[in-house]
Order: C-alpha cells, then structure tokens, then sequence
C-alpha cells in the first residue's frame, strides 16, 4: 500500500480522505467519501479502516465518519499556531471589548491565510467566515493582505498570476491587475495596515496589522471584521491604532521584541 497504481502515496491518499471532510460537512457516508476523494470503494475501504484504527477517523451518527479526536491531539503539538493562538488572545480579547467586531489572527500558509484564533462578536450583524484552522485565499481578507505585506515581491507576483487564474479564488473580479495590485500592497507596507472592503461579503470589510515573528517563524497578522458603516476615513485610524496596540503586545509576548 505504499504507493497506488497512480503513483500516489499512502499518505496523499490519507490527505484526501482527511480533506473531504470540513464545517459544512463534518461527518461523511462512505459513498460520500468515495465521491469526494475519486477513489475506488475498495481503496476508500482500506484507507477508512486504517485510520480509525488509528483513532483518526471516528465513527459518527448512522453509520457515517467523522475526524477522530487523535487528529486534533496530534495537531495540537504543532507549536507555531499553538504558541501564536496562546500569545494573542489576551490581546484579541482586547481588541474584542474595544471594537465589539471579530476579531482573528493567522499566518501565512501557501497562498492562503491559515487562521490560528478567533473571536467572535455575538451581537454583531456582521458574517465571520473565518474559523479556527480554516483558511481564506491571501488577497480576499485584510488579514491575508497584512500577510503579503511582509512577502517578497517574487512572491507576491507568483501569487497574483497564480489566484487570477483561478476564478473559484476570485469569484467576486476583486483582483487587480498586477502592477496595481503590488502598488496597493506597497501602500499598505509603509501604512503599516491593511484594509479591504467588500472582498467577501457586502457591506463587510477588514482592517489588519502584520505582527512581529522571530526568526524563520511564518508571517502573522492580526485582523478586525467590521460593517463598512464603521469603517468610514474617519474612523478608520483609531481601528488600526486598537490593533497595533494589541500587535505590539503579541509580538512581544511571542518574544519577538
């Protein structure tokens, strides 16, 4: 079972059985998991029993599978969204109180936004689509932007060609050209935040700051999901000077200062 007659590893096929499964679908049928992988049942049959066994898949509601429990103490060991998530939300609790919004923090991981932590506004009308280990394509939320801030041009080039081309990543056209979009990126460099208006869902927009890492750590930021009704000019520099305040204090926390 070491590689398929694809040529796929063990692991890769692990990988999307593990992916099929998400917020909206937390627990799958076995057709289901065949059909969302693309392997065959007898394979999909093989991999399901391999990984209950090792407690990383479970046995869910009428004869369905969920992510076992296993999986989430293995990933718990995983230091740097760990140490980021413990670090901040003294800070983000802050920011909460102060904003009475969302309030998330993230890290780079490939061309997404990987979010660490959140907080939730319970009274606030606006949508939160980001959730704990969930991620959002770079250039559609503030906290994404804030991330490419810190990336290096080669990067950012490789990344706007990349997500242009993909229409699922910019359903909305909200990705300017290249030149203008590595423009906005500059400005958002010496701002020293990033904001975004409507790159998700109407009448919503974000306002991020990039958070000091140590050394050969990803890139973070810190971010705020706001109505777009505060956040007019006027009002957007006091949201970015509660979210620099509450910055500063994670990265020192993550001794980075």
């Amino acid at each position: 079972m070491a590689n398929s007659a694809s040529g796929e590893s063990l692991i890769t096929r692990f990988d999307r059985v593990l992916d099929a499964f998400g917020p909206a679908r937390p627990e799958l049928t076995f057709r289901e998991i065949c059909a969302a992988t693309g392997l065959p049942s007898s394979t999909v049959h093989r991999i399901l029993g391999d990984m209950k066994r090792a407690g990383w898949l479970e046995s869910g509601t009428a004869q369905t599978y969920r992510v076992g429990t296993r999986l989430w103490e293995l990933a718990s060991r995983a230091a740097s969204a760990e140490n980021l998530a413990a670090a901040a939300i003294p800070f983000m609790s802050d920011v909460h109180a102060v904003l009475r919004q969302h309030v998330h923090v993230g890290v780079i991981e490939g061309h997404d936004v990987l979010f660490a932590e959140r907080i939730a506004a319970s009274d606030s009308a606006v949508p939160l689509r980001s959730i704990v280990a969930g991620r959002l394509p770079l250039h559609r939320s503030a906290t994404g932007l804030a991330l490419l801030c810190q990336c290096s041009d080669e990067f950012i080039v490789q990344y706007h060609d990349a997500a242009a081309r993909s229409v699922a990543e910019d359903p909305t056209g909200t990705l300017a050209g290249r030149e203008r979009f590595a423009a906005d990126l500059r400005v958002f460099a010496q701002r020293g935040y990033a904001i975004q208006r409507e790159r998700i869902d109407e009448g919503t927009g974000g306002v991020a700051v990039p958070l000091k890492v140590s050394p050969g750590h990803r890139a973070a930021a810190l971010g705020a999901v706001l109505p777009l009704s505060d956040m007019r000019d006027a009002d957007v520099s006091a949201i970015v000077q509660t979210l620099k305040v509450a910055g500063y204090g994670i990265s020192r926390a993550l001794g980075a200062l």
